[in-house]
């Protein structure tokens, strides 16, 4: 009864009127700083629209020059016990020296049941099209402030990308058993993209400036070509448990880690396209809690190719490397790797991330250093193809630093040369709450 009374006051058109009503006004300099949210409540639907801020979306390259992001959203959702919902997110980016407009949009619907008589249910379908700019590693997650600051200041234009018209379609299960299944569809018309200008703030510094392709892995810039891919995903992490509420359900995880199995098939011939391979991935991930030893996290996988009769250098298996001060993504990244030296289509891999967090353990010991509540981390990642291509690293190092910051001393090891630095990334009480951008394809579908 108590939980019927919220309910239907939060429903009543005075709640509605009044949340409609009270809305902060729109002032000119929100595009570019804020960003524009509105929402407009009924008793079944609650529409919203909005636009990103422009400034912390531009963005800065030397195949585009500076960068102009602008990104929208509209949607709608039920406010009853089936919450479906529909969201556009239209982007329009555009190159001011290259001068090439891209403009691509993502379409969303989705279901999630919160009935307590039925099964926990939820579904996705994501449909995106359009042109738009590409990492060549779509699983490469780094900041796109970090690349633009540091073409602009060094000429260190780490992060490559390419032009491609494309249209995808994703399916996305949630089961109530833990089970997680996706299957998406991706057409790609890929298209090169080159530098066009050298400037950087301090001049000497365009001697940095590399292709805007692989190099370490091509020779000269790739050929236009097409590529229709489709990808199975299976994700399961069996004994899930879940809290009972009174007209929906949530999952309070297992004790057991998450397996996923990925399988990704390049078709030959269907709608032009040149690819053809099969190539399939394994990994096991987990978070344990080792109490007084602290918290242990994990990531392990094998995979390979089964076919490579044409691979493209995009669908190539790519490491997740990084050669910024700023921490790649932790138990998912090489901290001191480069970006494609190690991509390959071989038949077989290993790889494996690890890091201890001793919370305390260690330093609550010390005498004064423990009232700065800093933690002790360590651990490893490293990866083997064969005796020509592995790599491994070591790391140490202090997080929870203002409760925000985590910095690290990395030695990574491959082929007899040894290398070694310093990594500043977000950990602790409130570093682990924030999320890295995403600067891969660009959109919400799987690819």
């Amino acid at each position: 009864s108590t939980f019927k009374s919220n309910r239907d006051s939060l429903l009543s058109k005075r709640s509605i009127d009044s949340v409609n009503k009270n809305q902060p006004r729109i002032k000119p300099l929100d595009i570019f700083l804020k960003g524009i949210d509105r929402k407009y409540l009924t008793k079944k639907t609650r529409y919203t629209w909005g636009i990103e801020p422009l400034l912390p979306n531009a963005e800065y390259n030397f195949a585009e020059g500076g960068v102009i992001n602008l990104k929208g959203y509209l949607g709608n959702s039920g406010r009853g016990r089936s919450r479906s919902s529909v969201r556009f997110e239209p982007v329009i980016r555009y190159g001011i020296n290259n001068k090439h407009i891209n403009p691509y949009g993502t379409l969303v619907f989705s279901t999630r049941s919160e009935d307590s008589s039925r099964r926990l249910k939820r579904y996705s379908l994501l449909f995106s099209g359009g042109k738009r700019v590409s990492n060549f590693n779509p699983d490469d997650n780094g900041s796109l402030l970090g690349s633009s600051i540091g073409n602009l200041l060094y000429g260190n234009n780490f992060l490559k990308t390419y032009e491609n018209y494309y249209g995808s379609a994703e399916y996305r299960k949630r089961y109530e058993s833990g089970l997680r299944l996706s299957i998406a569809a991706l057409f790609e018309d890929r298209i090169p993209l080159n530098n066009t200008t050298t400037f950087t703030l301090i001049r000497k510094d365009s001697v940095n400036i590399t292709p805007n392709y692989p190099y370490e892995k091509l020779t000269s810039q790739f050929n236009p070509h097409q590529a229709f891919i489709v990808n199975l995903s299976v994700s399961f992490q069996p004994g899930q448990r879940y809290i009972q509420f009174p007209n929906y359900k949530i999952s309070i995880g297992s004790r057991y880690p998450t397996m996923t199995v990925d399988y990704t098939k390049g078709i030959k011939n269907l709608a032009g396209s040149d690819a053809n391979f099969d190539k399939w991935r394994f990994t096991v991930k987990d978070e344990k809690n080792l109490k007084l030893a602290g918290t242990l996290k994990y990531k392990v996988g094998v995979g390979g190719f089964l076919n490579r009769k044409q691979v493209f250098i995009q669908d190539f298996l790519h490491f997740n490397g990084n050669r910024r001060v700023r921490a790649g993504e932790y138990v998912n990244s090489f901290q001191l790797a480069p970006y494609y030296a190690y991509s390959n289509v071989a038949d077989f891999y290993v790889i494996a991330h690890g890091e201890l967090h001793l919370n305390g353990l260690l330093t609550n010991k010390i005498p004064l250093f423990r009232r700065l509540n800093w933690n002790i981390v360590a651990g490893s990642n490293a990866f083997f193809v064969n005796t020509n291509n592995y790599y491994a690293e070591l790391f140490a190092g202090l997080e929870n630093i203002f409760k925000v910051f985590r910095v690290d001393a990395v030695v990574g090891y491959t082929n007899n040369n040894m290398t070694s630095g310093i990594r500043i990334g977000a950990g602790g009480l409130l570093g682990g709450t924030l999320k890295r951008g995403n600067s891969g394809r660009g959109s919400s579908a799987a690819f």
